[in-house]
């Protein structure tokens, strides 16, 4: 059965100030809206903060700094509804997120990076959320982590997928993703000026891994040089010769970024040289104790964040015995299946979208004649996917039409001109029209409207990223005081 899901990244500013805010008492005050709807509230805590709550298929919680929230929602299974029934689930989820921040003065901003934040040490360390995984990234990986803290924020929509069928949909996200990085490009400022691009959210993989220990953390937010021809080949460029593993945990755990107990293999080999060995010497990472690791195929499971590019195949092992020798077995023989080995030993696959900014209903939007405009901005990317990965076949065409260097290329493009971007005389809006062509075929009747938002910017040639530059032109008075008041005026309208 199809399922969607949605992880939906927030900037949070001040009302009055618009400069980048600390959320405070926000999650008790979400879970007290939540409690005075009828819902079971969990919430979850680390290092003796609270940073989530659980509410069925919601967790409300905070990506990697106080500034910046992140709603999950999913996954929806409603045998043909399922993206209405996750709007509707975006719109409550939208307007509890609003009231609680707004007992404290804050609200969600339309972008997807914080206009006017200056990243200094202190900011950084007083903004970051209290996870381990940072403290490892920054201190062993030697990752700049601090260029992510000015509440850079993307949509990410999930659709479940066969697993036969997840290679050819992470090429099509991956080959297509122009088309949603210029579509949802939302943030062309930084620290108070403006950028070179459209989308400098986007800078923050090249920047983050500048300083990176290991050269492969550098390739593996890089499209790859081809196409990735099925389920090994994607699994040996991700954990195959040259690259270095993250941590593990001692204990099965589907949040990488939330464990307390990280564990190092000794020498930090690939994932897959890592499977083949009986036993591996490891240390705990805090407490530099001494630990001997059985390799197990739920370390494999664990570690499938381990790459940063615009989509990625998710999934989660069934309970009880993957034996790794069957794994190693089917990745070395060609006759054997990968694909049909993890269809069988998994719950569910779906993937992972990553490229959209994070853009929102705001005054201006919700001032237009078109009510489908405002309302479809947020599930929109959802749409798109779904679209794309129901109508297979003319989406595998649509990106066979172009050598798979120009796409990348015309990806650089989008990132830094959006709609306006163009390489070896293909044009980003040419792309953009034809991706939603194709997943308008890919969706039911009841579902065309939620292509609303992306045809509005199409048709005007703006996406939120021109808007903005645009309204900050036709302010006036000193650059800080215009920056504040394009903050202020793009409040979101939930």
């Amino acid at each position: 059965m199809p399922s969607v899901g949605i992880e939906i990244e927030m900037p949070v500013a001040h009302r009055k100030t618009g400069g980048s805010h600390q959320v405070g008492p926000y999650f008790e005050r979400i879970s007290a809206i939540k409690q005075a709807r009828g819902e079971q509230v969990e919430q979850i805590s680390l290092q003796d903060r609270t940073i989530a709550v659980r509410t069925g298929t919601i967790i409300s919680s905070i990506d990697n700094a106080f500034n910046n929230l992140e709603s999950a929602i999913g996954p929806v299974f409603d045998q043909g509804r399922e993206l209405q029934v996750l709007n509707r689930h975006i719109r409550t989820e939208l307007r509890d997120v609003d009231r609680a921040l707004a007992l404290e003065d804050a609200a969600v901003i339309n972008f997807s990076e914080h206009p006017d934040t200056l990243i200094t040490p202190d900011f950084y360390r007083h903004m970051l959320a209290p996870k381990p995984i940072y403290d490892y990234w920054v201190g062993y990986r030697g990752w700049n982590h601090s260029c992510g803290v000015d509440a850079k924020a993307h949509n990410g929509p999930t659709t479940g997928i066969a697993f036969a069928h997840a290679v050819d949909a992470l090429n099509v996200l991956l080959g297509l993703s122009s088309a949603f990085i210029a579509l949802y490009a939302n943030s062309p400022f930084a620290a108070g000026e403006i950028t070179p691009y459209r989308e400098n959210r986007l800078t923050i993989w090249e920047t983050m891994f500048a300083t990176a220990r290991f050269p492969c953390d550098r390739k593996l937010c890089r499209m790859p040089e081809a196409p990735f021809t099925g389920l090994k080949d994607y699994f040996r460029w991700m954990f195959g010769p040259g690259t270095r593993m993250q941590f593990l945990v001692p204990d099965r755990c589907a949040d990488y970024k939330k464990s307390c107990d990280l564990t190092v293999i000794e020498n930090d080999p690939p994932v897959l040289d890592f499977l083949r060995q009986p036993t591996a010497r490891a240390r705990n990472f805090y407490s530099r104790e001494e630990i001997t690791v059985v390799p197990r195929m739920q370390h494999f499971e664990f570690l499938q964040f381990s790459q940063f590019l615009d989509a990625r195949i998710r999934y989660a092992l069934k309970d009880g015995e993957f034996p790794v020798q069957d794994f190693l077995a089917a990745m070395a023989d060609d006759s054997l299946s990968l694909a049909e080995l993890f269809s069988q030993q998994t719950k569910y696959c779906y993937m992972e979208g990553r490229a959209a900014g994070a853009n929102f209903p705001d005054r201006e939007l919700a001032g237009l004649d078109d009510a489908d405009v405002p309302g479809s901005v947020v599930v929109s990317p959802s749409a798109i996917q779904k679209g794309l990965l129901g109508n297979p076949g003319e989406a595998k065409q649509l990106v066979g039409r172009y050598r798979w260097a120009d796409l990348a290329g015309l990806r650089h493009q989008a990132i830094r001109s959006g709609l306006q971007g163009e390489y070896n005389g293909i044009r980003v809006d040419v792309l953009c029209r034809q991706v939603i062509a194709v997943a308008a075929r890919g969706l039911d009747a009841s579902e065309q409207w939620m292509l609303a938002y992306p045809q509005y910017v199409l048709s005007r040639m703006q996406n939120g990223a021109d808007r903005a530059l645009a309204r900050y032109e036709r302010l006036s008075g000193t650059r800080a005081r215009r920056m504040k008041q394009l903050i202020l005026d793009r409040q979101i309208v939930a």
